[in-house]
Order: C-alpha cells, then structure tokens, then sequence
C-alpha cells in the first residue's frame, strides 16, 4: 500500500509540473502574438510596378489596403529641381552693359524763336503850333523835312496856331551806334549830305547799306556820322 500511495503522489507532482509548463508556454505565446499585433501595422513595403510607361510605387500595409504613390523619376538626364541652372555668360554681359541714355546738346539754338521787331525809321512827336510856324522853320527845329511831313498828310494848311500836330521825326533808336538820323528833303543827294557832315558817301554807302549808285530817297531817314 505506501507503494501505491508513492506513485500516486509522484504522478501527481508530475502532472502538476506539466500544467503549469503549458500554462508557462501559453503565456508567452499569447504575449509574442499581441507584440505582433503591435509592430505589424508599422511595417510597410514598397513596390514599384510600370503602368503605361510610368512607374508607380505601391506602398503596401498588411492592415490596409494598398496605397498607390508617384515613384521618383529615375531619368539621369533630368535635371534636379534643387539644382540651380549656372547664368548664362551672354545674358550676363548683355545686362551689365546698358545702352547709354542720349543727352541733348545744350548749345543748339532753339528754334521757332521769333526775330526781335524791327526798329522804326520814323516816330511822332507832339507840338502844338506857334504863331509864325511854317514847314521850314519846323525842318530845322526838328529831325524832319518838308517832303518828310508832306508824305505823311501834313501842310502848312495845317500849321494852325493852338492846334496840336504830330511831326513825323527820325527814330534816334533806328541809327543807334550807326550815328544819328537825317530826314532826306528835296535835292538831297549822298555827296552834298558827306559834304555837310564832313564825311565821305563812301562812308554813307557802308553805314545805310546804299547800292552802288549812293542812292537815297526822298523823305526817307537815313543815319549820318
């Protein structure tokens, strides 16, 4: 009888040694599997495929469904996008050399300027007729002649005493720096006007611009030296 209770016991013990080994084992095949679960879905794979002459990376996750991505360009001969292109020499030269900017010149005349007026031969001066006035005695008194005042309306119908007269006299402005005026009266001529200003017609021809002839006219203004 202790023989059999022996066994007894020992099968017990062993059977107990062999439940708690596959409970061991159990354990740690239940926790192998959930640290798994836990990687497995960060684990992806990458493929490329060649659909119509483009290659397309499938991006595979065993607990999703497949992703389809652009694959990279694998062409050497296309230039990358980071890559700056080198500058172009000529541009560069083109760019440094602007043309210069044209500048007027400043010592061209301006145009369309109008001439300055020109400067009467003859001006009027007012004067109030005296008793005893003739055209002669206002000849003398004045730049002016008898043809001078005749061509310009005035006679000796005219010499009123108390009335007002505007004499048509030589502009003193007209000769400036050639001399002085001279009213042309009847028979005056280029000698015998030399001769009373002691001057030469020559002289004369130069400063009034008289032809070759020393011709002058009646009851005009001429400039004498």
């Amino acid at each position: 009888m202790p023989n059999v209770r022996s066994s007894i016991v020992l099968m017990m013990i062993a059977i107990a040694i062999i439940l708690a080994a596959g409970v061991f084992l159990a354990i740690n095949v239940v926790q192998n599997r959930e640290a798994a679960d836990t990687v497995a879905p960060t684990i992806e794979s990458n493929f490329v495929v060649n659909v119509g002459g483009q290659p397309i990376a499938l991006q595979v996750d065993p607990n999703t469904r497949p992703n389809i991505v652009t694959a990279p360009e694998t062409n050497p001969e296309s230039p990358r996008t980071d890559e700056v292109a080198p500058a172009d020499p000529q541009i560069e030269t083109a760019t440094a050399t602007p043309e210069p900017t044209a500048v007027p010149p400043t010592n061209v005349p301006p145009t369309n300027v109008p001439a300055p007026p020109a400067v009467e031969k003859i001006i009027y001066q007012s004067y109030t007729v005296q008793q005893g006035d003739t055209l002669y005695s206002l000849s003398r008194a004045f730049v002016t002649s008898i043809a001078l005042m005749a061509d310009k309306g005035i006679s000796q119908a005219n010499l009123v005493p108390g009335t007002t007269i505007n004499i048509p006299v030589g502009n003193p402005q007209y000769c400036n720096g050639r001399g002085r005026p001279y009213a042309v009266g009847e028979g005056d001529t280029a000698f015998n006007i030399s001769q009373r200003y002691n001057t030469t017609p020559e002289n004369l021809q130069s400063i009034n611009s008289l032809d070759a002839n020393y011709t002058i006219k009646i009851a005009d203004i001429i400039c004498v030296p």
